[in-house]
């Protein structure tokens, strides 16, 4: 999950994942934040899964995008645990499609906090349910057949699975 070593080429990749996960987030705010969420920044989740040492900069990213959302830092705290226990997972899987399931099946974590500090009385399930459906589209439907055409160009390979 770490480096070996902190190179300058290891640090830019981080900085650099960093801020497209808040780039992403922050373009699309209501998508991204409260009760109904689709953050198109889950789409980098899978990176995980082709090398363990993208789990902290997403893990970063999703903490600094979460600075703004309406749960404030709680949000930050949650949010970026669910971010972190799913990709650590991910990197334990052989298969993407089975990775891919991690950030769903995490989902509680985020329906737990959207039940607790959310003004309305809402339904755990349907927070869960909700959050579920949006992480198995983002990074299941969509990141899943993204990254198996990317896998097709060694030179993108040998880049993102560079330790």
């Amino acid at each position: 999950m770490f480096p070996k070593k902190f190179t300058p080429k290891i640090l830019a990749r981080y900085g650099l994942i960093t801020g497209l996960y808040v780039a992403l987030t922050w373009a699309l705010p209501e998508f991204s934040y409260g009760v109904v969420q689709f953050r198109v920044s889950e789409i980098l989740n899978l990176l995980a899964f082709y090398n363990p040492i993208y789990v902290i900069p997403i893990t970063l990213g999703c903490g600094i995008a979460n600075l703004f959302s309406p749960f404030g830092i709680i949000d930050v705290i949650v949010g970026s645990a669910h971010t972190f226990v799913s990709l650590y997972c991910m990197t334990k899987i052989k298969k993407d499609i089975l990775a891919a399931l991690f950030p769903a099946l995490f989902s509680f974590m985020i329906g737990l906090e959207v039940m607790f500090l959310s003004d309305a009385s809402l339904n755990f399930f349907l927070i869960t349910g909700q959050v579920m459906l949006s992480e198995l589209v983002i990074v299941g439907l969509i990141s899943v057949p993204f990254y198996r055409i990317l896998s097709r160009n060694h030179e993108v390979m040998r880049i993102l699975s560079e330790k």
